[in-house]
């Protein structure tokens, strides 16, 4: 495509707030330019059919045809006038958005809203958008200004209906007494949680006991939430319409009314717990001999954190102790733990750590420190036994031919395989450790290995964050299906999530799907059809939601970190060049772990003076730079870096 030969290509259409928007199309390499006179009535996130052509500035087009309209729903001011309402939007939008009288619902002059965009009547000469208000929004006193801002621009509600708040404080009062006559009564049991130091919602405890063939008992205890949130109830519906708690670094927004999430549900110690429980005998080397599914009634004898059970499990001298039943389940589950993770492995489950970014906030929420924290052998004992949870249910609904709400995860497709040989190659790994990665790539088999063969040679070398965060970009995003596809990081087949129903709303549909096989054998032929239809109605729709929260999550981290930053303007880094593009260079600094945008001239791969370049764009991949910082944005979490 050349001059003004016209390519027809589909993409969806992003919008940029200098008044123009781009399609990113498959098969280009670069995004299609589309100035606004040329959008046609499309808005952001449409699926448009653009006509393209190269000039002398790059590739220009212009919408001929929507295919799909987007649910647009935006964020903002509601602004009262006398005769209509309009809304002043936090993200930039192409048009002005009115909201006429009688499409305001409950919200007053200057409240925070989000609004659902109603689709143009005619593709020609859009002047202004018409909405309707969803909800108004709210923000706890405690919520810093960056946090409102995110809240709002994502559309998440820190307040629940008052209707919901009344169901939950009725569901939160249970017949205990009842359930003991029906339940499987495990108070005696030593189970206890492990989980942050301030975490609340306390949705699975553990315990271990050593039988007398030598074999385990590993007994996991979720909280019974499908006990009170019942199907059809305004409960539900909310819980369904935000599908995910919302964790920032300084508050939570949750799932469910804080009287069920951290209160009746959450399996505090000492208190009597509505539970569903997963026993699984398994063999001194991690075997798995049995199992069974059953509804209990719990005490958790102890709150553990992760803080403080890894050091006692690595042997620090100055670690808490625990009583000694506590202690030597602890070292009996730790050393079972280490079993279950070499068998998955030799199955071919992906072993690489990414380490995540923490930040500790203060009191009035502003961040103190930034660091890397990394799965130690507390995070990896509760991981091994969720895992094995998830998949001892997810086996049990199939054996009572039962529909299941999978978790999935695709294998890499072909082109980011190729792009991820390409940048492996491009920061000197050898050829003879590529070959297998480039054997995999086209023949679609042994990936696995290959990506592991790379992450091991990798592993305590300096690169070895930058290549296992490219290795995780090679990868598709898990997701939730109606369809068993498996799921390719872990190297299963039938695999779901069942073990946190407080925070996550396809876990709760897990369990009443486990409730039913208990009850009922399962459901009659007409039934498993119905459910499975809403199956596969619900899947796409909590996949999105969980996306959505993950990119407010993401956001929330980055503005935080950027206001972290101001105080080190002008300060210098080592950093890592992670992508190269037309406009500058990503770079991940080392210490402390933030990325930004490198511009400017005589940096490794960008045009210095004079429109030379010092080196191939693509060879400056992974290459070590020295950076100063010049600009952090508080508003957008944007860093600027210029080269020392």
């Amino acid at each position: 495509m050349r001059g003004k030969t016209k390519a027809r290509v589909v993409g969806r259409i992003s919008w940029n707030p200098r008044g123009y928007a781009f399609v990113d199309a498959r098969g280009l390499d670069e995004g299609v330019f589309v100035p606004l006179e040329a959008m046609n009535g499309a808005l952001p996130g449409d699926l448009v059919e653009v006509a393209a052509w190269h000039d002398r500035k790059g590739l220009r087009g212009k919408v001929i045809s929507i295919v799909e309209r987007t649910k647009l729903s935006v964020t903002g001011r509601y602004v009262r006038h006398r005769e209509y309402g309009v809304l002043e939007p936090l993200q930039p939008m192409p048009y002005p958005i009115v909201i006429p009288l009688g499409f305001e619902g409950d919200a007053s002059h200057n409240d925070m809203v989000s609004v659902m965009v109603m689709p143009p009547r005619s593709a020609q000469k859009v002047s202004a958008l018409t909405a309707r208000v969803e909800r108004s929004l709210d923000v706890p006193a405690g919520a810093g200004e960056d946090l409102r801002y995110v809240t709002a621009k994502y559309g998440l509600s820190w307040r629940f209906p008052e209707e919901v708040e009344e169901e939950a404080a009725r569901a939160a009062r249970m017949d205990m007494a009842c359930e003991l006559g029906r339940r499987k009564d495990l108070r005696e049991r030593v189970l206890f949680t492990i989980d942050g130091v301030n975490a609340k919602d306390f949705d699975d405890a553990v315990g271990i006991e050593k039988l007398q063939d030598g074999t385990f008992l590993l007994t996991v205890a979720i909280a019974d939430v499908a006990h009170a949130v019942r199907p059809g109830t305004a409960l539900d519906r909310e819980a369904r319409e935000r599908s995910f708690s919302v964790y920032f670094p300084e508050i939570a927004i949750p799932m469910l009314p804080e009287a069920l999430s951290n209160g009746a549900m959450s399996l505090k110690p000492g208190l009597d717990r509505l539970a569903m429980a997963v026993e699984i005998v398994i063999g001194p080397r991690g075997r798995v001999i049995s199992s069974r599914v059953f509804e209990a009634v719990i005490r958790s004898a102890a709150r553990l954190t992760y803080e403080e059970v890894g050091p006692f499990l690595e042997g620090t001298p100055d670690a808490k102790g625990y009583s000694p039943v506590v202690a030597s389940g602890l070292k009996d589950l730790h050393r079972l733990s280490m079993h279950l993770m070499e068998r998955r492995k030799k199955q071919g489950s992906l072993d690489f750590d990414i380490a995540k970014v923490q930040i500790e906030a203060n009191a009035v929420g502003e961040v103190a420190s930034i660091g890397r924290i990394r799965h130690g052998p507390a995070e990896r004992l509760i991981e091994e036994a969720m895992l094995l949870a998830n998949r001892t249910v997810c086996t049990y609904l199939l054996k009572h031919h039962m529909p299941v709400l999978f978790r999935v995860h695709e294998p890499p497709r072909q082109r980011d395989l190729l792009d991820l040989l390409e940048t492996l190659a491009e920061i000197g790994f050898s050829s003879s450790l590529l070959a297998g990665l480039k054997k995999a790539a086209s023949s679609g088999e042994h990936i696995h290995e290959a990506l592991q063969a790379i992450a091991d040679a990798c592993r305590g070398r300096p690169l070895e964050h930058f290549v296992n965060m490219h290795i995780l970009r090679s990868l598709q995003r898990a997701r939730y299906s109606s369809e068993d596809l498996g799921h390719f990081g872990l190297a299963f087949t039938g695999y779901l999530h069942f073990t946190s129903p407080i925070r996550r709303y396809p876990d709760l549909v897990v369990h009443r799907l486990v409730k039913q096989a208990l009850t009922s054998g399962g459901f009659s032929v007409k039934e498993r059809e119905r459910f499975q239809k809403y199956l596969k109605k619900l899947a796409p729709e909590v996949s999105d939601r969980e996306e959505l929260t993950d990119t407010a999550m993401m956001e929330a981290l980055k503005i935080k970190t950027a206001a972290y930053m101001v105080s080190h303007l002008g300060d210098e880094f080592d950093a890592v060049v992670t992508s190269v593009k037309p406009y500058g260079m990503f770079v991940e600094v080392m210490d402390p772990p933030v990325d930004g945008l490198m511009r400017g001239d005589g940096a490794v791969g960008m045009p210095a003076r004079g429109g030379r370049k010092s080196r191939s764009p693509r060879r400056a991949i992974g290459q070590t730079v020295r950076v100063k910082l010049v600009r952090a944005d508080r508003t957008n979490g944007q860093l600027d870096f210029v080269p020392v």
